[in-house]
């Protein structure tokens, strides 16, 4: 992989190879008056390393000239190289919360991991299946630096980034803080995992999630289609122009699955494990299982916080559709 020819002014895109379905996470290397900055990192590998090296050589540059770099969220192929580019100089920043999440959720001592374990248990992920979940959950974590030093921002902060005024947008849903950054002198957006051009993100429900993830997500999607945007700039997948097209396709795709998870639950009492099988027929691996079952659980809180499903307490616990 290779760092690309200017993706917006003043913005190089460097993709870093992922070890998962997945291929690969855009860093965007971006230039300015008071040098380099880096936007998210890639997860820290073998292969994932030296394609950051070589992008940022092709650029002209290395990692101790990159002085500031922006996380958008917690996830291990946004947050994993962190620590080294802090190593090498870099001052690491994130939206305060998410930061603080980060910090738990990648603690040596697992115990986030620990806590999910029993909360898909609990929503009737099969104990074989768990285990594997939380071995691979473990096996990612290693790839995730240690951060000595994070500086956190708050939501419509102006952040400086090598000497370009970003604006820092609170965008919930992926992740309960995940942030973009809106350069709105240019019209370009870092949009993270927010909005994707070819796939959906993924919305799940954990145990410390806020109350309804996709709710959350819906409500950021219409907020961003309102700015002024002339670039998207996505995680993953190519740069694009139609924001509010792209927008208005997520929101459609929701409406759908939202449709197709009610009928799921109408006629019997169904644990969400038995739903997202229905739902996801094909999960290759352990991390698949995963995000399926905690995006299943999003759409059904969803539709329990809207009056459309009913949860019944139990082991494991289970759903139906609302009396009417």
């Amino acid at each position: 992989m290779a760092v690309r020819t200017l993706v917006a002014p003043g913005v190089r895109r460097i993709e870093l190879p992922l070890p998962l379905a997945l291929r690969a996470v855009n860093a965007y290397l971006v230039e300015g008056a008071a040098g380099w900055a880096l936007v998210d990192t890639g997860l820290h590998t073998e292969e994932g390393e030296r394609a950051l090296r070589s992008g940022l050589r092709e650029a002209g540059i290395d990692l101790a000239d990159v002085r500031r770099v922006f996380v958008t969220h917690v996830h291990p192929d946004h947050i994993g190289m962190a620590g080294t580019l802090e190593a090498a100089g870099a001052e690491i920043v994130m939206h305060r919360p998410e930061a603080d999440h980060a910090r738990r959720l990648w603690a040596r001592d697992q115990g986030l991991v620990d806590v999910a374990y029993a909360w898909f248990r609990l929503h009737g992920m099969p104990p074989d299946v768990d285990d594997e979940m939380r071995k691979a959950w473990v096996r990612m974590g290693q790839r995730v630096d240690g951060i000595g030093r994070v500086t956190p921002v708050e939501d419509a902060d102006l952040l400086d980034l090598a000497g370009r005024p970003l604006r820092v947008r609170w965008t919930p849903g992926h992740t309960d803080h995940h942030a973009v950054l809106v350069d709105e002198a240019e019209g370009v957006l870092f949009a993270g995992d927010h909005v994707l051009p070819t796939i959906t993100s993924n919305i799940s429900v954990y145990p410390w999630s806020r109350d309804d993830p996709l709710g959350d997500f819906l409500g950021a999607l219409r907020a961003v289609r309102a700015l002024p945007i002339r670039r998207v700039l996505p995680a993953h997948g190519d740069p694009f122009d139609d924001l509010t097209g792209r927008v208005d396709e997520l929101l459609a795709h929701h409406d759908a699955r939202l449709a197709r998870v009610s009928d799921l639950a109408r006629g019997r009492e169904r644990d969400a494990y038995a739903i997202c099988r229905d739902l996801f027929p094909v999960l290759r691996n352990a991390h698949e299982e995963r995000f399926a079952l905690a995006e299943t659980l999003a759409h059904l809180r969803h539709l329990q916080r809207t009056g459309r499903v009913e949860e019944l307490a139990g082991e494991p616990v289970r759903w139906r559709a609302a009396s009417r």
